[in-house]
């Protein structure tokens, strides 16, 4: 999906980039930034996503960094963390 896409659907939904903004803690024109290509956050663009009710690989097919599964938490990371010791520590 284009910016004035993503822009329409939101605003179907009764939402627009500065009331994402707002709920994010993030500046609107990041939002629009992420959202018209000229900047990349995984955040972002997955709570642009999730606003859409969409995946975030339909809003933005495009972006193959945002196809790659990232940690949604705290616990997830530490999970990961402790994955990646484990495995550099096998090659020891």
């Amino acid at each position: 999906m284009d910016s004035q896409k993503i822009k329409m659907e939101l605003a179907k939904r009764g939402f627009d980039f500065s009331m994402l903004a707002k709920a994010l803690g993030k500046s609107p024109s990041l939002i629009s930034k992420v959202a018209s290509r000229k900047a990349r956050s995984h955040a972002v663009a997955a709570a642009i996503a999730k606003a859409l009710g969409r995946p975030i690989e339909e809003v933005f097919p495009d972006v193959p960094e945002y196809r790659v599964a990232v940690p949604k938490n705290r616990h997830e990371r530490e999970q990961k963390e402790r994955e990646l010791i484990a495995l550099l520590n096998d090659e020891k």
